[in-house]
């Protein structure tokens, strides 16, 4: 809790590329968070139908804000300001983290920040910027303006993933964090996204320097005309194995997701299967009734994991990738896996 300035709203962004691991270090904050305080977080994705928020349990003391359907730095920067002044005159929270999506760049969020209508009311402390070391070798990743401002822009970088990573790689990352200026505030090597709790309060005192600010308005293009996913609102519902199909494309990539049915049962194996066969994958990201449990199932490129998870309304999954893929092609295997548990025993359950 902000002990200097009650007044002000302790706030972290915690920032990274896709597949980075920002959403698990979230749950791995959230263990440690006090029991007395009340937490804020705002999720970004750039897909249409949203999934990290459903990886997070809520709870009394924990408030979640999902913005889909593109990132708060630009085409949802009026969301972040409306929800931010939601938080701020509604509740009464102990710290606010953001997670931007892994293609957002960091400048826009700070512009936020730093306005002087959020001057007396936010207290930005540690911007945390994960990075999966391996990526620290492709030319590809290293040449990204969005990226590598990521990690310029970041009081505290954590190689995540370590256990996945070579010792070559774990020692490019440190040789690589070496070149940036001003130097960072802490340097870490961690797997499954745990750090602690105290880096949130650790703080470079504004030094936020983005070499390329405007890299990732120019990239920005061609949203699709869907609406982000509101289950209140007039968008068409989902019926048995005849979900709702969601596009959205910009920043270099395209995206689709699926809603499902509450009642679709979707079996374990099978979807391990067409999901891992799926060519073409940047990323995806899903959460699936299986019977009388849930599957939250994340694949980043030719890696995939799996988690169990509380969520409990219906099944969803979006993908991400550089160029669009045959949409329908994808949807019927997953609708042929649904249609294969209409007559699942864990239908009632």
């Amino acid at each position: 809790m902000n002990t200097t300035n009650p007044r002000k709203l302790p706030v972290n962004l915690i920032i990274g590329y896709l597949g980075s691991g920002k959403t698990t270090a979230i749950k791995q904050l959230l263990s440690q968070k006090p029991d007395t305080e009340r937490w804020a977080i705002i999720v970004n994705e750039f897909g249409e139908v949203g999934i990290d928020t459903h990886a997070i349990d809520e709870s009394e003391n924990l408030s979640l804000l999902p913005l889909s359907g593109g990132c708060v730095c630009c085409r949802l920067g009026p969301q972040l300001h409306a929800g931010l002044t939601q938080l701020l005159n509604t509740q009464d929270f102990d710290r606010l983290i953001i997670e931007p999506t892994g293609m957002g760049h960091p400048s826009g969020i700070l512009d936020t920040l730093l306005k002087p209508y959020y001057r007396d009311r936010l207290d930005l402390r540690a911007i945390i910027c994960l990075v999966d070391p391996r990526t620290l070798l492709s030319d590809s990743v290293k040449q990204d303006p969005t990226f590598i401002d990521q990690i310029n822009m970041a009081d505290i970088v954590i190689a995540n993933k370590a256990d996945l990573s070579s010792k070559h790689e774990i020692d490019a990352f440190f040789q690589q964090m070496g070149g940036f200026f001003p130097a960072k505030q802490f340097l870490q090597v961690t797997e499954q996204g745990q750090f602690t709790i105290e880096l949130l309060d650790r703080v470079r005192n504004g030094q936020y320097v983005a070499h390329t600010p405007a890299a990732h308005h120019h990239s920005h293009h061609h949203h699709s005309a869907s609406t982000t996913l509101d289950t209140d609102s007039s968008d068409p519902l989902p019926q048995p194995c005849q979900p709702v199909r969601y596009h959205n494309e910009g920043l270099g990539l395209v995206s689709c997701g699926w809603v499902f049915h509450p009642d679709d049962i979707f079996d374990f194996d099978a979807l391990e299967e067409v999901l891992g066969s799926w060519q073409g994958i940047k990323r995806l990201k899903g959460v699936f009734r299986l019977g009388a449990a849930y599957v939250f199932i994340n694949r980043v490129e030719q890696e995939m994991d799996y988690d169990a998870i509380s969520y409990r309304r219906d099944s969803r999954l979006e993908v991400l990738a550089e160029h669009p893929l045959d949409w329908d092609k994808l949807e019927a295997e997953l609708v042929t896996i649904a249609q294969q548990g209409i007559d699942s025993p864990y239908r009632d359950l």
